[in-house]
């Protein structure tokens, strides 16, 4: 966040404002990854009587801001607002702002554990933010994601210090345009979650680029669980249609082998792809690699290199997070 502090800050001398202040700017030292915008003379002089202990933290502060252009900003003023009541940039007393302050953001995931893994594995900073207290990783609870989307998109607050990460659950790049929907008598959990997200601010949320988080998994560690099935998955036959491929239940969790009946239209989604392959290939996929197949991402080595379209992919999510920490 962007926190700039009015002129107005250093003159008042109601006690209370004064008491507000002192804890606001000593929180804000404490969390550390705010921008801090004022007039660095009337701030420090204000520090060097009431926070002596501070002043030159926040001279270093105020010299090294680095703003963040999608950054939330908040105006902080003594006839600032005592709540949120609308869309930012707000003006808000410190009292206010502390309280948005003092509560990191809260990032939810669809399984707290296995998503949470996934995203250490793939963000490196990742981890110090969660264990300095800037992101709290919640539980989406599956389908329940969308009643969470929903309600947030509702809260003046909520909207900008949430965030949502997802899995596309497509499966073939020609689902993820923006104007596909799902068949009838098929679903599609990610496209559910983003329709919901239509109200949200576009920078407080994301859908991963491939099926889900397993799909993201190297292949070393795949072989481990099935030679057969890694192989077959990663030859230059398959290319990107890797990245759609059901890790978990293989072609007969998608129904289209064996076939199943009451899966035809889920089926149809891969659009004949997986059928038009050799039987060799479609009996190697069949399987998949289970449904614990996620758990592998806290095997990942911390050295691995990771392709540039999960590096480029990763590191536009980890701006998002940073924009909205």
């Amino acid at each position: 966040m962007i926190i700039e502090f009015d002129d107005r800050c250093w003159s008042s001398e109601d006690h209370e404002w004064k008491k507000s202040l002192v804890e606001l700017l000593t929180l804000l030292a404490k969390r550390g990854q705010h921008a801090i915008l004022a007039m660095p003379d009337k701030m420090l002089s204000w520090c060097r009587t009431y926070l002596t202990l501070h002043v030159d933290y926040f001279k270093t502060r105020l010299a090294s801001a680095q703003l963040r252009a999608s950054a939330l900003r908040i105006l902080i003023s003594p006839s600032g607002a005592d709540s949120v009541q609308a869309a930012p940039p707000w003006s808000l007393n410190a009292q206010a702002a502390y309280d948005i302050v003092n509560k990191p953001l809260q990032i939810v995931l669809e399984n707290d554990i296995s998503d949470k893994t996934f995203v250490e594995s793939t963000i490196p900073p990742f981890a110090t933010w969660c264990s300095n207290g800037w992101i709290e990783p919640v539980m989406g609870g599956g389908s329940h994601m969308r009643k969470k989307i929903l309600a947030a998109s509702d809260d003046s607050m909520a909207r900008w210090r949430t965030f949502y990460l997802f899995d596309s659950d497509r499966l073939h790049p020609t689902e993820l345009t923006s104007t596909w929907g799902p068949p009838p008598g098929d679903a599609c959990q990610g496209h559910a979650f983003e329709q919901a997200c239509a109200n949200m601010p576009h920078g407080r949320w994301h859908r991963l680029e491939r099926r889900s988080i397993e799909n993201y998994l190297p292949q070393s560690l795949l072989s481990i669980k099935s030679a057969a099935t890694s192989a077959a998955l990663f030859d230059a036959a398959i290319g990107n249609m890797a990245h759609f491929y059901n890790f978990k239940e293989g072609l007969s969790g998608d129904g289209v082998h064996p076939v199943s009946q009451s899966q035809l239209a889920r089926a149809s989604r891969s659009q004949g792809f997986w059928t038009s392959l050799s039987p060799d290939f479609v009996l190697a996929l069949q399987g998949g690699f289970g449904k614990k197949i996620a758990e592998e991402f806290s095997n990942i080595p911390a050295s691995y290199i990771w392709p540039m379209s999960v590096i480029n992919e990763m590191d536009a999510l980890s701006d998002a997070l940073q924009d909205a920490i």
